[in-house]
């Protein structure tokens, strides 16, 4: 009991960093927008509640969602990842697009967006959940929607992919109803929890398969 919440957290940040040490080869993934959007994001929303909106991506460095939301035409998009090589890894000669490295919680944001986003992200946090809740929330605009990707810890495919990994893992197992609930108690409202594995359509829906689910969570335009 003598060890401090903020050395166990500080301790789980190192972790994170460390998962990225070598600097100079970071893996970027690649996939056709129109192959992403059908299987992963078309789940959670439209391409026409894209359109004309900023948005903030977490974690986005080495994001496969950047020419996505730029093609469906957002107004502005910003990219933060605690990691400044990750966000070079994607960069795109876009005036909509804005790189802002740093760590979430202390980063300055020049405007409230309208949709802020996090694909296979806050699972890398979750000592931090209350914390990233409460700042997604005032990054947000009043009516703005938080939507996000995460492993669904209901499927044991996850609970094994997570044993398998040897050494300093920053990825933490947790409930989705109890991630949800940290939203509203935050002050979002809850439109959509989702499971579903992207390439298998008959999983969508059902907690024991989908090896994912989408949340989707609203900022009340009032309160």
């Amino acid at each position: 009991m003598t060890e401090s919440l903020a050395s166990r957290d500080q301790s789980h940040m190192q972790i994170v960093l460390d998962r990225y040490a070598d600097r100079e080869n970071i893996g970027v993934l690649q996939t056709d927008t129109d192959l992403l959007f059908q299987r992963y994001l078309s789940k959670a929303m439209t391409l026409e509640e894209i359109k004309g909106k900023r948005v903030l991506e977490l974690g986005a460095g080495c994001s496969q969602y950047i020419p996505l939301f730029l093609n469906a035409g957002c107004s502005a998009y910003y990219g933060n990842d605690i990691i400044p090589e990750r966000l070079a890894k994607t960069r795109v000669a876009d005036p909509r697009y804005h790189e802002i490295p740093g760590d979430f919680l202390t980063i300055t944001l020049p405007e409230p967006v309208d949709i802020s986003f996090a694909s296979l992200t806050m699972m890398c946090v979750k000592p931090y959940f209350p914390q990233f809740a409460a700042r997604i929330y005032d990054s947000l605009k009043p009516g703005g929607m938080f939507l996000s990707m995460e492993a669904n810890y209901f499927c044991p495919v996850n609970i094994y992919r997570n044993w398998k990994i040897k050494g300093a893992n920053p990825v933490r197992a947790f409930s989705p109803y109890s991630y949800a609930n940290i939203f509203r108690k935050a002050g979002f409202e809850i439109e959509l929890m989702l499971p579903f594995s992207g390439p298998y359509p008959w999983t969508t829906g059902l907690w024991p398969v989908g090896t994912a689910f989408w949340m989707r969570a609203r900022k009340p335009l009032e309160g």
